[in-house]
């Protein structure tokens, strides 16, 4: 006989977003035979950690990422196995389908710039001979290529036309195929700062003249330490997980600050919207830690349900 819950319809709940509304973005990892397979969830809770509600996200197959709101109001997250942009519409709770159409590719998140031209970068990069046999299955190829991805940063304009395509080194991660997969603009729209998760490097890009830059932070190769994400705060300095840590750093690559985190897979971090806090999340264990910024003390949290999972963070402004 079929298990019930396992076959019981997932029903969505969640509501119109509210200003402070934290989404936490954690696929249920249900397919026994992929740990990167399931069904998308994007969860939603108020701005003192309860939960209020939870989405299914549609045409979704692996984890849920990226979470980001743009100038359109709307909330953004990607599936990059499937090359899937999702929208949400904050006003109704519910994924939408604005008819917007980008390049199929492994895109891991995306950002705007204040004239609202739009830049998404792509997670992997790489042929398909350079993917770990245990991820391929879960692999495409870019349509007309021989690629599963470029690991570039592609600007398009306020109309979705595409501007340039900035090609961007990337550096060597534990999976070996990882592209850029934490991206930030400099409040001076100028540069890119930007790692590829598990490296060693915080590289950056000249946007302005289209080329590569010296890198801003590099750890020694000895050394058993490595970047995950990045986080832009607004006076141009940024926030890094570094496993079991987080550290704040200036713009000449500076450590300012360091606090401890408890154990590792410590992944997504962002100044929150008051710019007085810092939001760190766990892929592992699916926590969401709030911290002052200044003195490193937790100031809330909140829990998903999900291992390994919690691949994606916003903030609603309201």
């Amino acid at each position: 006989m079929p298990d019930d819950a396992a076959t019981k319809p997932k029903v969505s709940t969640m509501q119109p977003f509210a200003a402070g509304d934290l989404l936490l973005g954690a696929t249920d990892l249900n397919v026994p035979e992929d740990d990167h397979a399931g069904d998308g969830r994007i969860f939603q809770f108020d701005k003192n950690f309860n939960l209020k509600g939870i989405l299914y996200t549609e045409k979704t197959t692996h984890l849920v990422k990226g979470l980001t709101f743009g100038p359109d109001g709307l909330l953004w997250a990607f599936d990059s196995a499937e090359h899937l942009i999702i929208w949400v519409d904050p006003k109704t709770g519910k994924q939408v389908d604005p008819g917007y159409k980008f390049p199929q590719r492994p895109w891991s998140s995306c950002f705007w710039d204040k004239a609202g031209n739009l830049f998404l970068y792509e997670h992997i990069t790489g042929k398909m001979e350079q993917v770990p046999e245990k991820y391929r299955h879960m692999t495409k190829l870019v349509p007309g290529t021989d690629h599963v991805g470029f690991g570039n940063v592609l600007k398009f304009d306020k109309n979705r036309n595409l501007v340039k395509e900035f090609n961007t080194e990337t550096s060597t991660s534990f999976a070996g195929h990882l592209g850029v997969t934490s991206c930030l603009l400099h409040p001076s729209e100028q540069r890119l700062t930007y790692t590829t998760e598990t490296s060693k490097r915080i590289m950056q890009y000249d946007i302005v003249n289209d080329k590569q830059m010296a890198d801003l932070y590099t750890l020694p190769q000895e050394a058993r330490e490595f970047v995950f994400c990045l986080g832009q705060c607004a006076d141009g300095t940024i926030v890094v997980t570094r496993g079991a840590k987080w550290e704040h750093i200036d713009e000449s690559g500076k450590v300012l600050r360091t606090y401890p985190l408890e154990g590792p897979g410590w992944a997504i971090i962002k100044e929150s919207l008051d710019r007085k806090h810092v939001f760190v999340n766990s892929f592992f264990t699916g926590t969401c830690l709030k911290f002052e910024k200044d003195s490193g003390n937790v100031v809330g949290s909140c829990q998903v349900p999900a291992q390994r999972s919690l691949a994606g963070f916003a903030e609603y402004a309201g």
